[in-house]
Formats: C-alpha cells, structure tokens, sequence
C-alpha cells in the first residue's frame, strides 16, 4: 500500500490539534450528530486558552484524549496482523502504551492549532460516521477526515485521514517495519522511550 508521505509528515502536527477536539465528546455525544460534536472544538479551545497553569492545561488534554478517542479500536487497526497473535494481556498493554504516546505527542505539540475550520459534510450509516473537515494552519490548507463510531451513546474517533492518510495505517506501517527489523517488544520498549522523551 503506497503512504503519501508528505501527509504522514504532517501527522504529528495535527495530532495535538485533532486531539483537542474531543474535550467536548463526554458530555454532548449523546445530544448531538458527529459533525455537531466536532463543532464543540471552539468550546474546547476556550477552555484550554482558560487554564490557569500549564498543569491544568495538561490534564484537560489528557482527558480530551482519553474520553473522546476509541483507542482500543485505533490500536486494533495499527497493529494488524500483529494484534490477533497478542494475548489479552499483551493487547490491554499495547493499548495502554500507544494511548500514554498519544497524549504526549498531543501535549508536545498542542500550541500547533488551527487558525480556522471548516466542517464540509458528515456521512453516517447505523454506528459509523466520517466527517469530513478543512483545517487553516499559517495560511496551509489540510483536509482533515475523523472516522467515527456510536459506542454506548457516545460518537468516538478511532482513525483520522489527514490528506488522504490514514492515522492507523501510517502506524501500521512503521509498526509492521520495526517489528520486522527487531520484535514487538522492542516496537514497545521504543513507544514508552519516546513518550519520556517528549515528556
């Protein structure tokens, strides 16, 4: 499967920013569509240019990232092939690693918002939903699209497409080549080594 690697290149950047996003998801998933939830980013936003310290700031991310993002589906998808041959333990572990490098990357780069966004369209049948939006950065135009699913009331994002690459699947690539290179420990040992370097 050929990447657009100048996409995956831009990944990092809007990683912070899409996970900003979700502050909202917990408390209006259940009242509003995918596209109306995604609109709650101003909202979101606000809140985090209120936050008296850099501590609360870093909590409200943290929980932006956790409550509004399915990881244990993002991490299925990243994984592959790689997740059937996981135990349950080594699978709640992954999880666990990919959402702890997450957040950090979101933290690193979370003065790295949109100037402007633009939500274009929502396509949604039964508990699937892709919402398509426009992101403005520095005067740079990105096509931002959020795979989402309906899980017990609540709209969650398990994958984003950021001009035409997928989140997971630009994982699943890198994954898939350190654990050829090396081993699945060693793809773990080197997820935990950046999120302490990020940290």
């Amino acid at each position: 499967m050929q990447v657009n690697r100048r996409a995956v290149r831009r990944l990092g950047r809007f990683a912070a920013w899409a996970a900003v996003s979700l502050l909202a998801f917990g408390s209006y998933a259940q009242e509003y569509s995918p596209i109306e939830t995604l609109k709650q980013r101003d909202a979101a936003l606000s809140a985090l240019d209120g936050a008296a310290t850099e501590a609360a700031m870093d909590s409200l991310v943290r929980h932006a990232v956790v409550s509004g993002f399915d990881f244990e589906r993002h991490s299925r998808i990243s994984l592959g092939r790689h997740w059937r041959e996981r135990t349950d333990a080594e699978r709640e572990e992954f999880v666990s690693v990919l959402r702890r490098w997450t957040e950090s990357r979101a933290l690193d780069k979370l003065r790295k918002r949109s100037d402007r966004t633009t939500y274009d369209g929502e396509e949604t049948r039964g508990s699937r939903s892709l919402v398509r939006t426009t992101v403005w950065y520095k005067g740079t135009k990105t096509l931002v699209d959020y795979k989402m699913e309906l899980k017990e009331g609540e709209w969650l994002i398990y994958d984003m497409v950021i001009d035409g690459a997928s989140v997971a699947l630009a994982n699943r690539d890198a994954f898939y080549k350190k654990i050829s290179r090396t081993s699945y420990d060693e793809l773990l040992n080197t997820l935990r080594a950046k999120t302490l370097e990020i940290e």
